[in-house]
């Protein structure tokens, strides 16, 4: 698309993996819909990420709703693949993605929404929130107390080896992307990871020749709703063979920081020449509609149908099952809102959709 309608049926807010899949399942209904994306390019939130980082879940596991991920189903892409994959998604389908379009507010007015964009005031009679679960870099509040002349930076900002100061690095947070990059920079550096009090299953990345993934879509785990408190598995962790052959040290919970030191829980002290921040990402929903949200500021929703009438969400970390943030099964939820909204648009009632993307 080159220009934003005043007035659109639908409105989705997010051209990632989300927003894509639930462009299609609309495109696929009929359903007029529009794109909008803060990125000048389709895949642009992928871009960022660091350069040697693979998906956990498998090519096989890692496609969008009608167009498989290119390759070996074995094979675990690299983020240049997703980007090019999301590209050629958008493309294939003719989504109507409008990029450069931030959405600055979005507002209940009479019985649709309002949405302020950095092009502009426009009108959509349903909307979907498709900007997904993670937004701004998130640390802890002791950071504050570090010395400034210990260099930081949050994994969100991280892209290789070459950007760390030779030293001893330490790593705080445990989860996929902590051990990844620990793994990485083991080859490198000196590498202390900081582990959390809440022990992550580890997942091996294969079991009897078959992703791991596809025995948990056998055994129905992926379609199960989840328990929003359970840790994520680690899939396919490299770190405890690095311990074994002392490339990578760990050490517990890190509680807070004095000066040039960091300080774990039970007393030890570490010196750093590098801190990164594996620490995950904080929501910011400030820009959504009051009404939309609830006393701790978190949208209103059940199971991505929002509280307010003609609002869904999409993407959200667990909104549904373990896989409703994951690139390979959002589809799946796509699908139900976009049958949502058709129903609603049409003045029907919705039909439950197929699943999507079940392991052959």
């Amino acid at each position: 698309m080159s220009a934003l309608p005043a007035t659109v049926p639908v409105a989705v807010i997010g051209a990632g993996q989300s927003g894509l899949a639930a462009g299609y399942h609309l495109r696929q209904a009929g359903v007029r819909c529009v794109v909008l994306d803060a990125g000048s390019e389709v895949g642009e939130t992928w871009q960022r990420r660091w350069d040697s980082l693979t998906l956990f879940t498998s090519a096989q596991f890692s496609g969008l709703p009608g167009l498989p991920f290119p390759g070996h189903g074995a094979h675990y892409p690299g983020k240049d693949e997703v980007v090019a994959y999301l590209r050629d998604y958008s493309e294939r389908f003719h989504l109507p993605v409008l990029t450069d379009h931030r959405v600055l507010s979005l507002r209940r007015d009479g019985d649709g929404y309002l949405l302020t964009t950095t092009h502009g005031d426009y009108r959509a009679d349903q909307v979907v929130i498709a900007t997904g679960a993670f937004g701004a870099p998130r640390v802890p509040e002791f950071a504050a107390e570090l010395s400034p002349d210990v260099p930081t930076l949050h994994t969100s900002d991280y892209r290789g080896p070459t950007q760390v100061p030779p030293g001893t690095v330490v790593i705080v947070g445990d989860g996929n992307s902590g051990r990844q990059i620990a793994g990485e920079l083991a080859k490198t550096h000196s590498v202390v990871l900081s582990c959390s009090d809440s022990v992550s299953p580890p997942l091996p990345q294969t079991v009897l020749g078959r992703d791991m993934f596809w025995w948990m879509s056998v055994l129905g785990v992926m379609s199960l709703p989840v328990n929003m408190q359970a840790p994520d598995p680690i899939v396919g962790d490299r770190v405890p063979e690095l311990v074994a052959v002392g490339r990578i040290r760990t050490v517990g919970r890190i509680t807070s920081a004095e000066g040039a030191e960091l300080l774990v829980a039970g007393g030890e002290r570490l010196k750093a020449s590098t801190v990164i921040w594996a620490t995950g990402y904080r929501t910011d929903w400030s820009w959504l509609d009051p009404q939309m949200l609830d006393d701790a500021g978190q949208p209103r929703h059940t199971e991505g149908t929002g509280a307010l009438p003609g609002s869904h969400y999409l993407g959200l970390y667990r909104m549904r099952t373990r896989g409703s943030a994951l690139i390979g099964f959002v589809g799946r939820d796509a699908e139900r809102v976009a049958a949502a909204i058709t129903a609603a648009a049409h003045g029907t009632t919705t039909a439950s959709p197929t699943a999507e993307g079940e392991p052959s």
